[in-house]
């Protein structure tokens, strides 16, 4: 079965090819059963937030862990987090969520956006491969979905962090995959993960060939994962937190803190596996 990459936007697709960096995101209607690549079967509830990344015309494949993905009927999935239209000519895409900020883009009415939070008076929105602000007064209502109670990567990256950050002054151990013994960098970032059934390589290097998805750095949401390295060789991994800052098993010195996303070490990519 061949799929084509369209954004679904309420009950309307927009027929612009896109990548597997703009997802849906929607829940589950009912409790469903699923067999992942290590035939292991899993069980997400009703309400489960979901992932997805693609569509055909009875079907969306949603993404069940950084390396599986499966099929689920368009009946069994409710959409959330869409903003279908612009109401009025002229709107002006903002960079930040204020009426005084820089403008970014004026497009036009009736034009198609993907919603990805609300921010006081505005929506956080993606348009073209942009994202800013739009403000709330210029999207059709009727056709708002609620983004306060939508199941979005954001909110299962903040229930990471949070778990992550009970760690806070554990010990560096290279080679080290225990959060209570000690852990290097990519086993802190594999340990944590795993408490959320998303399964990841052991070492950093394999994590950024093999675990998820590249996102760029203006889509960094908290949970994903931040890959360090020089002259393009990773060499470390923290997860990111929010508002610039990262978590990571540093050193032997600093064992498990929070540092600034731009701390020394370049970055080399970015990569998204919730």
């Amino acid at each position: 079965m061949k799929y084509h990459k369209l954004i679904l936007l309420g009950t309307v697709l927009l027929a612009s090819v896109i990548d597997t960096q703009a997802a849906v995101y929607g829940t589950l209607k009912q409790d469903m059963y699923f067999n992942v690549n290590n035939g292991e079967k899993i069980v997400k509830e009703s309400g489960t937030g979901v992932s997805i990344i693609d569509v055909d015309e009875n079907n969306y494949l949603i993404r069940l862990d950084a390396n599986s993905n499966d099929l689920v009927s368009k009946k069994l999935v409710e959409i959330q987090g869409i903003i279908t239209t612009t109401k009025t000519s002229d709107v002006t895409i903002m960079k930040e969520p204020s009426i005084e900020s820089e403008v970014l883009e004026t497009i036009a009415k009736d034009e198609l956006v993907m919603a990805l939070e609300k921010d006081g008076d505005f929506y956080k929105v993606k348009v073209n491969d942009q994202v800013g602000y739009i403000h709330a007064s210029d999207l059709v209502n009727g056709k708002l979905l609620s983004l306060d109670q939508a199941s979005t990567p954001k909110s299962l990256g903040e229930e990471i962090i949070s778990y992550a950050k009970n760690y806070l002054g554990g010990r560096y151990v290279y080679g080290g995959n225990n959060l209570n013994t000690g852990v290097d960098c990519s086993g802190f970032a594999q340990q944590v993960m795993k408490h959320f059934n998303i399964s990841l390589e052991r070492s950093s290097r394999a994590q950024y060939a093999s675990n998820g998805y590249k996102i760029s750095e203006t889509e960094l949401m908290p949970g994903d994962l931040v890959f360090y390295g020089n002259d393009g060789y990773v060499n470390h991994v923290a997860i990111y937190a929010g508002d610039g800052k990262i978590i990571h098993a540093s050193t032997e010195k600093t064992g498990i803190i929070m540092s600034n996303l731009y701390y020394g070490k370049a970055i080399i990519g970015i990569k998204r596996v919730i």
